[in-house]
């Protein structure tokens, strides 16, 4: 499994000097908060939509490792444009491109992840996308400190090169045949037998339409996850502006990424006993109540260096909420579906959250203050602890397997 390991890690450094810096680059390039805000959400909105037609095309059409590529190359050409001297409708629109084909890499590199190595090694081969990640985000801070923002375009075409080639020799399952019937899990763990037609609302939305009909528990765990995400994605957004509002530096918009990635690394390690202790339904509330906490201490912390301190309770809780979900997904969907699940998970979860978080979001920092974004995430991660509670399933990960193996 080295190809999977290197390609994960390929990932994580390709997000890492890039992703974190969004929204600072573009206020590199002139942008105001509320057009970041509408740049990001009409990203979000692109993003929603292409997200389940990677996952349909990675299941049914070219398998996940070819589409996998195909979307490296086309999230590099993007970036590698933003080098040149554009009009700002043309930057705009270059970073939609490239949300459009970076959508992809999370779902995809999650579910040839489980495929390949299961539910209990899932959380030590995505910790190594944090990894990389935070090792990357902190050099890349470094060198922005003091080359400028400039650099980052050349750098994350280069590691968007390196996606490919490693993701190529990944080994992927095969792909999925939607006319037959035992394609997914059943809630309670049971083959579905039933024929999909051609008339079927599951044949008309593809493999998503399969996958909800079979698992239809799935819309309702993902319905806690979007109350979650539009307070994550929110901090992702504006905390690096009220970063630089304070006086923090690249490299402070760098360790605040950085830390919490690093923070992700541990909680990674031990997320496979967590689960098994207290069960994916405890580790996702128990997520939703951390960064609730987070949320609201970024209302009042005034420091830069506090704020960043709290970005390590962030990484534990982004951490458990990925495993919660991705495995969640795991359990009710059968591998050949995983690319579909994995593509919802990240359709509402970074999509839909990501258009209500940078549109709702946008105005009120501009007009009222940092308080009312953060304010707002708060509550969300009130009621996705409540909603989550009832919709993740109780079981731990041992007794699954348990069943499983039965």
């Amino acid at each position: 499994m080295l190809a999977l390991r290197l390609a994960v890690l390929s990932i994580g450094a390709a997000l890492g000097v890039f992703y974190p810096f969004i929204s600072v680059i573009l206020a590199d390039f002139g942008f105001g908060p509320a057009e970041i805000g509408l740049i990001a959400s009409a990203g979000a909105v692109g993003f929603t939509l292409i997200v389940p037609v990677w996952g349909h095309v990675a299941d049914v059409r070219m398998g996940r490792t070819r589409t996998l590529q195909v979307s490296a190359v086309g999230a590099s050409a993007a970036v590698g444009a933003l080098a040149f001297s554009w009009p700002p409708l043309v930057i705009a629109l270059l970073f939609m491109a490239y949300w459009l084909f970076e959508s992809a890499w999370a779902p995809l590199a999650d579910a040839l992840t489980v495929n390949a190595v299961g539910r209990r090694e899932y959380p030590r081969v995505r910790l190594l996308t944090s990894l990389s990640f935070a090792a990357s985000t902190v050099a890349a801070g470094a060198l922005f400190d003091r080359v400028g923002y400039g650099a980052a375009f050349p750098v994350a075409v280069a590691l968007g090169i390196v996606i490919v080639l490693t993701v190529g020799r990944v080994p992927d399952v095969a792909r999925a045949d939607l006319t037959r019937g035992d394609l997914a899990l059943a809630d309670a763990g049971r083959q579905i037998g039933h024929r999909t037609r051609p008339g079927d609302a599951g044949s008309r939305l593809g493999s998503a339409g399969v996958a909800i009909r079979v698992a239809p528990r799935l819309m309702v765990v993902l319905g806690a996850v979007v109350l979650l995400q539009i307070g994550v994605i929110s901090g992702f957004t504006f905390l690096p502006l009220r970063l630089a509002e304070l006086g923090g530096s690249p490299s402070d918009v760098a360790l605040s990424a950085g830390v919490s990635a690093t923070a992700e690394i541990p909680a990674m390690l031990v997320a496979s006993r967590v689960a098994e202790r207290i069960g994916l339904r405890g580790m996702f509330v128990g997520s939703a109540v951390i960064y609730l906490v987070a949320q609201l201490s970024w209302i009042w912390i005034g420091d830069p260096t506090l704020i960043i301190t709290t970005r390590l309770l962030t990484g534990v809780s982004f951490a458990w909420i990925t495993v919660a979900v991705v495995l969640t997904i795991a359990r009710l969907l059968s591998a050949e579906l995983q690319a579909t699940g994995q593509a919802l998970f990240q359709t509402l979860g970074f999509g839909v959250s990501a258009i209500v978080a940078n549109v709702v979001g946008g105005l009120p920092y501009d007009r009222i203050g940092h308080g009312a974004v953060f304010g707002l995430g708060a509550s969300l991660a009130a009621a996705a602890a409540v909603l989550g509670w009832f919709a993740f399933p109780p079981e731990r990960v041992r007794e699954w397997a348990v069943a499983s193996a039965s």
